[in-house]
């Protein structure tokens, strides 16, 4: 859903390093030889999401544009780990990621932009205020929780 897109800005930046979790063993193999600049750390249990997400940072929600489920409906619980996490979130700027976050809550490029990612990249890590934004999103996340969920469909029910 984008990662192409963050494995091609790692050639865009010097002093920072893209890391990241998850895929398959034949794919990470295939991506180490095609995106040298990348450390990829291959699958993590999941009790160690949290102690993962707060190393880092920033975060990359590299969402394509080239998929109109993607583009316009998708929801990643990826997103709102992200926002809880108070980690600055660099977003692809796409409809589906901008119903949830503002310019007060994430830093945006142009999806499917490998050098506009890198800028972003880069504005988040030397922004000054990059944690008064991550504080914005982590606040907001709590519009999305479960319980916020079942009291909004029955108070309409």
């Amino acid at each position: 859903k984008g990662t192409g897109t963050l494995f091609q800005a790692a050639k865009h930046l010097q002093n920072i390093k893209i890391v990241v979790i998850g895929g398959e063993e034949s794919q990470i193999r295939f991506a180490k030889q095609q995106y040298p600049d990348v450390l990829f750390l291959g699958s993590r249990p999941h009790r160690e999401l949290a102690n993962n997400l707060v190393s880092a940072d920033v975060l990359v929600l590299p969402t394509t544009a080239k998929d109109e489920i993607g583009l316009r409906f998708t929801s990643p619980l990826k997103l709102f780990a992200y926002m809880a996490s108070g980690i600055p979130i660099v977003a692809s700027d796409v409809p589906s990621t901008r119903e949830v976050l503002s310019d007060e809550s994430a830093y945006w490029f142009r999806a499917d932009n490998a050098e506009d990612l890198a800028r972003a990249i880069q504005v988040a890590v030397h922004d000054p205020r990059a944690s008064e934004k991550a504080r914005v999103a982590k606040t907001l996340v709590k519009r999305y929780t479960w319980d916020t969920r079942a009291r909004a469909i029955l108070a309409h029910l």
